[in-house]
């Protein structure tokens, strides 16, 4: 016999209690001789032995309602044959057990297994009529699924599965489409959404907490944040039957404030539209800046230490001019900057131009701007904290040139990546790959049932533990019976 839970059956010491209170409960007696009655000595002495009898039966009896209690709850199995059974819990096609789940379990042997889930969980052991009732509420997980030898596995063959397993149920299905929903355009103002790994057929819905807000039949679709109330929708597509990663959670691009800090003796930057001016004087003049910001450093040689936030991103224009440009600029038009924000750069809609810069060979960035010889006038880089910073190693001249209208919209667009929710999206069907790579004589197959079943076979209820709490509930029967005679 084999126990789920055996640190239960500690507690059937217990029993023990029961005859030392008993013992210690006697009490030793006198006898008193009384001539008259001595004629009926020999009925009290088999009296005395009846009850001597009955006090150690009941002793037993309870005894045994204390033994049998703990063994109850011990989880009792009489020994079979155990088998390790590997459940593939991952998300595609989870929410939907019900359809399939209980076609696989009845193409088991009959039987006890060892039960694990994703993540090397175990559900202990339970028989194949348990099964059901006992990963009817289990979550999903996308945590590896252990490689077990010689394990049972059941599975809808979606995700990519060991191969260690002796022997693996999947049903009978064809391949199936899956879309992966991809962000294509997004500002402060509207955000849109397309199915990028394949033609898209379905319906687009879009959803507050209570009511349809949007519904296209577009390849994208576009949110139009400036014309809803809410912060948050629900995205959902019928464009594919793996309902889990159907519908996304959509949160409202935020706006970052644009701060200019000047350097001190710097002319003010009073063509742009900012949320806020302030002169730079010593470190304490930037904590009355908010924790994210797009922050402009206008006329700055170095970037101050406090700045370099992930929350920030960061833009330092230089303000000297020491040393001519001879040659100009020249755009990296290769940057995906050019293609994103500043659109059509050419002769005609012209980059900035300086004739001056500061001198400081900007090397070190990722260029924007350089001269034919190589020097990096503009670039920027990531730092290792997140946080962005672009510079430029000259003064802007024009402040309503496009360039810098697409240098600030190429700012915007940095912290809504960071603030942006991960889209959810499983990948694709790995249904012929698991065949094509798994032994053959390994696979069995089950009906892959498109309705929940009617009728389900009853789970047996007479289990070990059962009948154990049964058998400790009739000897306290008995025990009660016997201390009443």
């Amino acid at each position: 016999m084999v126990f789920e839970t055996p640190q239960w059956l500690w507690g059937a010491a217990f029993a023990l209690i029961v005859p030392i209170i008993h013992l210690l409960g006697r009490r030793a007696i006198k006898p008193i001789l009384i001539p008259s009655l001595m004629w009926l000595e020999q009925f009290k002495t088999q009296d005395r032995r009846r009850n001597k009898l009955k006090e150690w039966l009941l002793v037993l009896l309870r005894m045994l309602v204390i033994a049998l209690f703990f063994l109850s709850l011990s989880g009792p199995r009489i020994a079979r044959t155990t088998t390790t059974l590997l459940i593939d819990n991952s998300p595609a096609f989870w929410s939907q057990k019900s359809i399939w789940l209980p076609a696989a379990i009845d193409e088991l042997p009959k039987g006890t297994f060892s039960v694990y889930v994703r993540g090397g969980i175990t559900l202990g052991l339970l028989r194949s009529d348990e099964l059901e009732e006992a990963l009817k509420d289990w979550p999903a997980s996308t945590a590896p699924l252990q490689d077990i030898d010689e394990a049972i596995l059941i599975s809808t063959g979606f995700a990519s599965l060991p191969e260690g397993a002796g022997t693996y149920y999947l049903p009978k299905r064809a391949p199936l489409f899956n879309g992966t929903i991809s962000l294509v355009t997004e500002n402060t103002r509207e955000q849109s959404f397309a199915i990028t790994n394949g033609p898209y057929t379905g319906v687009w819905e879009v959803r507050d907490s209570t009511q349809l807000v949007l519904q296209e039949l577009d390849s994208i679709v576009h949110i139009p944040w400036w014309s809803i109330a809410t912060d948050e929708l629900f995205l959902s597509h019928s464009a594919d039957s793996i309902l889990e990663d159907n519908t996304q959670i959509l949160r409202r691009p935020m706006r970052l404030p644009i701060i200019v800090v000047n350097a001190p003796a710097v002319p003010k930057l009073t063509a742009w539209t900012v949320d806020q001016q302030l002169t730079y004087t010593n470190a304490t003049a930037l904590q009355q800046l908010p924790s994210a910001a797009i922050i402009l450093l206008n006329g700055f040689s170095f970037i101050p230490e406090d700045l370099k936030k992930p929350d920030y991103v960061l833009l330092r224009i230089a303000y000297g001019t020491s040393e001519a440009l001879e040659d100009g600029s020249l755009p990296n038009l290769d940057d995906p900057f050019f293609n994103a924000f500043f659109i059509g750069a050419s002769e005609r809609n012209r980059w900035p131009n300086p004739k001056r810069w500061s001198g400081t060979d900007l090397r070190h960035l990722q260029p924007l701007l350089q001269t034919a010889d190589g020097k990096v006038l503009a670039g920027y880089q990531e730092l290792a904290n997140g946080s962005t910073i672009y510079e430029q190693a000259f003064p802007i001249a024009d402040a309503d040139h496009p360039y810098y209208k697409a240098l600030l919209q190429w700012a915007s667009s940095l912290q809504l990546k960071k603030e942006f929710t991960e889209l959810l999206n499983f990948g694709e069907d790995h249904y012929l790959k698991n065949r094509t790579r798994l032994d053959t004589t390994d696979l069995h197959y089950f009906e892959w049932t498109r309705t929940p079943l009617a009728v389900r076979k009853s789970v047996q209820f007479w289990t070990e533990s059962k009948i154990a709490l049964a058998l400790a509930l009739f000897c306290a029967l008995i025990a009660l019976i016997f201390a009443k005679i």
